[in-house]
């Protein structure tokens, strides 16, 4: 179980690491992939232009040449790494950033109903807010995850969007979930995953977000995950 903090730590978080490629990963599977590719092109020339030959000839010939193919092979992996490595560094990174930073028009210190002020109760404190994504199966939903003293919630930038929100004690766990897939494979410093495990509520009421009575989980993608960790700490469960 976790108790939330009684407000969000106030010292600077890091700036995230800049998003770079994985070049030890990158470089030899692109080397497996074009050696393989150079070894199925030079075994079809070889076919081509030694027909009628024995099968020993044309097996030596292809070991024969097997040395500079791979040494090709690699030469262009190296290469095409180095291209893909500074890509990412002028390109990728600045749009995963301003993906995970989405603008949003809603503003946590407007209370007239501009903003998401009116969604919350008359007696209810905003203690902090990050541009974040709702993640739901391969979509994402961008907007603000808000911390209040009573909910957390999630306010979507479309205006037409639900908000989302679970009572502070419902959250069971706020951890970290690495990025699936080639991407976390293939890239570094990419920011992990928030997963909010969610609790069943024992007095079932009214929650804009997950059912009252069943354990859930919701995930969000934004750039700086340490901090919204940091809005909860771990507490014993009770015994």
């Amino acid at each position: 179980m976790i108790d939330a903090a009684p407000t969000p730590t106030s010292a600077p978080s890091p700036t995230p690491s800049r998003i770079r490629l994985a070049i030890g990963a990158f470089l030899w599977r692109s080397f497996v992939l074009l050696a393989v590719l150079m070894e199925l092109a030079l075994w079809a020339m070889i076919r081509r232009r030694a027909r009628g030959f024995p099968r020993r000839f044309r097996l030596a010939w292809l070991i024969g040449y097997t040395p500079q193919a791979l040494f090709l092979a690699f030469f262009l992996a190296a290469v095409l790494t180095l291209a893909v490595d500074l890509f990412v560094r002028l390109v990728v990174d600045r749009l995963l950033r301003k993906w995970l930073s989405p603008i949003t028009e809603r503003d946590d210190e407007d209370q007239a109903g501009r903003g998401f002020g009116f969604h919350l109760a008359a007696t209810e404190r905003v203690a902090a807010s990050l541009p974040a994504r709702k993640l739901v199966g391969l979509r994402s939903e961008p907007g603000s995850l808000v911390l209040t003293d009573r909910n957390l919630w999630f306010f979507p930038s479309a205006w037409d969007g639900e908000p989302w929100s679970v009572p502070r004690e419902r959250v069971r766990s706020a951890r970290f979930e690495p990025t699936p897939g080639p991407i976390g494979r293939l890239l570094r410093n990419l920011p992990p995953r928030v997963v909010v495990d969610i609790g069943p509520d024992p007095d079932p009421g009214f929650v804009s977000g997950p059912s009252p009575g069943a354990d859930s989980m919701a995930r969000f993608a934004l750039l700086e995950p340490a901090r919204v960790r940091s809005w909860f700490r771990s507490r014993p469960a009770p015994r």
